[in-house]
């Protein structure tokens, strides 16, 4: 009898394959043309990707090392092409026949829903009601709050013992968690403070991408029992469960508040544009205001706890951007978006920051048309899933000397004007590109001037051979530790 069971099944496996090679004819043809390793039938090469998160990176620079800027992968019978090429890369981008998420942004859906960030039907629409928040003229209107949390936590370290280390992250994410409460949330500062289980929130969020990163890349836990035995199950309902009651509670506030009065148009929270919209059902406002929360105040702070980490082990540097703060917008006062904009040094130190410490290590893009790269040599078909791995991309040597090194000077103009301008793309391309960079650069910025102002910097541990965590975003694994010592006389935050 079992003999009877094996054999119908490896027939009807047999069948199978034939009829899913038969349907993907042209599929099967183009890649024939892209180079890439050996695959097994049916698991393809999901073997070799059989590595921890961190080794991921490793992995795919070493496959782009032996095949070139293209190689070819299959995960099961889903076909990936990655693309290292910068030119290509931006052409792909913003491209409209590559203009969906790939299928690991499926792996979001669970915890962060359909949308924005994980793609599918309503990602765009989404995206238009919330990008007003995010445009120049409302970040101008934010300018007051960056300030006033920016200054609050230059006091903070300014009172800080400067003979002990700390990971300068804990408070930095502080800073833009309130940041971003009390402005794309809408909230007020009290509001602000007493949200439902933000705390915790906050504290796992690293712990909560790295479950959904690891579901993504190993493919033994994308199998429901192995998922479950293994306690990942568990942790995903935690994990929903905490992102509903933090998000139910804004919500819930938002709404009391806009049953009394509407705010400005130009200052408006993306809650409120999600409530107000009409078009948006309850769980999918919850859930893009959490992707939204989490990939503003998260990824801000890892980027600016990167630039302050970095400025301790580069004093030169740190004094060159000290001096420019001095000129260009004084010791003390509000920062505005027109002073930032003439801290050049800054802005090179930032960009150094962003090519290290990718906000997203790796993008993937379905191919809904077929599309022409390497000069028409290739031909990708309908339905591959392309990888673009910004973070090999900001480490080519082809384009970045010492790539591993730390140094703000390759944004100096006479330097950037030797690159290819696409083999920086740290916010990605397009109409899926980073809905808040210019969010982002305004808040960290804000928040480095007025750190620097209050502190000196001094660095704790050293840059060479940084551990990276890979969890979606590339940050440093054994935290960005600093030392600081109170400037200028300020004792414990004072002048």
């Amino acid at each position: 009898m079992w003999f009877l069971v094996l054999s119908l099944t490896v027939t009807t496996g047999f069948l199978y394959w034939q009829y899913w090679k038969w349907t993907h004819k042209r599929l099967l043809e183009l890649a024939e043309l892209v180079p890439g390793p050996p695959a097994l039938p049916i698991l393809g090469n999901a073997l070799i990707f059989m590595v921890n998160p961190g080794e991921m990176l490793e992995k795919i620079a070493g496959l782009h090392d032996t095949y070139g800027q293209y190689f070819k992968f299959w995960l099961g019978p889903d076909l990936n092409i990655s693309i290292k090429n910068p030119r290509d890369i931006r052409a792909l981008l913003t491209s409209n026949k590559v203009n969906q998420k790939g299928p690991v942004y499926d792996y979001l859906v669970p915890i962060l829903g359909p949308g924005i960030l994980a793609g599918g039907p309503t990602w765009r629409p989404h995206r238009k009601i919330a990008t007003p928040s995010y445009n120049k003229k409302s970040v101008t209107h934010f300018t007051p709050i960056f300030n006033r949390e920016a200054e609050q936590i230059a006091r903070v370290l300014s009172s800080r013992d400067p003979k002990v280390s700390f990971d300068v992250y804990k408070d930095v994410v502080t800073c833009t968690t309130q940041c971003v409460n009390q402005t794309l949330m809408g909230l007020s500062k009290e509001d602000s403070q007493n949200l439902c289980r933000m705390n915790e929130l906050v504290s796992r969020t690293r712990e909560m991408y790295d479950l959904l990163f690891k579901t993504m890349i190993k493919w033994w836990l994308q199998i429901p029992l192995i998922y479950w035995l293994l306690g990942c199950r568990r942790k995903q309902k935690y994990f929903i469960k905490l992102v509903d009651d933090f998000t139910s509670d804004i919500v819930k506030r938002r709404r009391k508040a806009l049953a009394e009065a509407t705010p400005n148009e130009e200052c408006m929270g993306i809650v409120d544009r999600f409530i107000l919209s009409g078009d948006m059902t309850e769980m999918e406002i919850k859930t893009e205001t959490f992707t939204l929360f989490t990939t503003s105040q998260e990824a801000a702070a890892k980027i600016a706890s990167g630039v302050l980490m970095f400025l301790a082990h580069l004093p030169d540097w740190q004094n060159k951007v000290y001096s420019e703060i001095l000129d260009s917008v004084g010791p003390s006062g509000p920062v505005t978006s027109e002073q930032l904009k003439q801290l050049h040094y800054l802005d090179m130190v930032f960009k150094e920051t962003l090519r290290y410490f990718s906000i997203a290590a790796l993008i993937q893009r379905t191919v809904e048309e077929e599309i022409t790269i390497d000069e028409g040599r290739i031909t990708l078909p309908v339905g591959t899933s392309l990888v673009i791995p910004i973070h090999q991309l900001h480490r080519d040597p082809q384009y970045w000397e010492d790539p591993l090194k730390v140094m703000p000077e390759r944004f100096l103009p006479e330097n950037v004007r030797t690159r290819d301008p696409n083999a920086f793309v740290p916010f990605s391309l397009g109409p899926m590109d980073c809905l808040g960079r210019v969010y982002a650069t305004a808040l960290i910025k804000t928040i480095v001037v007025w750190v620097l102002r209050y502190t000196q910097l001094e660095p704790a541990g050293s840059l060479d051979n940084i551990k990276l965590q890979v969890a979606v975003s590339v940050a440093c694994a054994g935290g960005y530790n600093v030392r600081v010592r109170p400037r200028n006389g300020r004792i414990n935050g004072y002048a």
